[in-house]
């Protein structure tokens, strides 16, 4: 684990396995570039942390709290962010294909909408529809 400029401890995956298999908190954390993917983060706490970069294909994070978080440009696809706060968040440029954001808050949250309709994003908010498979009735 090191600092970088902004003051964010910086973790690898091995750092994570373990934070997670104590129920350690993620808060503040950097995680960015990190291969992260399957990894289950069910109701932990990621405030302000970055995953920038990230791999988390796959990831659980159902009732996560990802409040101004970061997944700037980071690889989603099949994450589970079901009834997560991403209130602040920013996935601008994340990749979301397969994801599912059913009943999770992204109040002011960045999205991808240069590249994945909003209505379909809403339609997995509402429906727990995976992104990228919205289908107007």
């Amino acid at each position: 684990m090191s600092k970088d400029s902004s003051g964010l401890e910086t973790f690898t995956r091995k750092e994570v396995l373990e934070a997670l298999a104590k129920g350690a908190s993620l808060a503040d954390k950097d995680m960015r570039k990190a291969n992260l993917s399957k990894l289950d983060f069910t109701g932990v706490d990621c405030r302000n942390s970055n995953f920038s970069y990230a791999n988390v294909k796959d990831c659980v994070f159902v009732r996560a709290d990802l409040t101004n978080a970061s997944f700037w440009n980071a690889s989603c696809e099949g994450a589970n962010f079901t009834a997560a706060n991403l209130e602040d968040a920013d996935l601008d440029y994340a990749k979301l294909r397969g994801a599912i954001l059913y009943q999770a808050n992204i109040r002011r949250a960045s999205l991808p909408v240069e590249t994945i309709a909003r209505d379909d994003i809403m339609s997995s908010v509402d429906k727990g529809t995976p992104v990228g498979h919205f289908r107007d009735p």
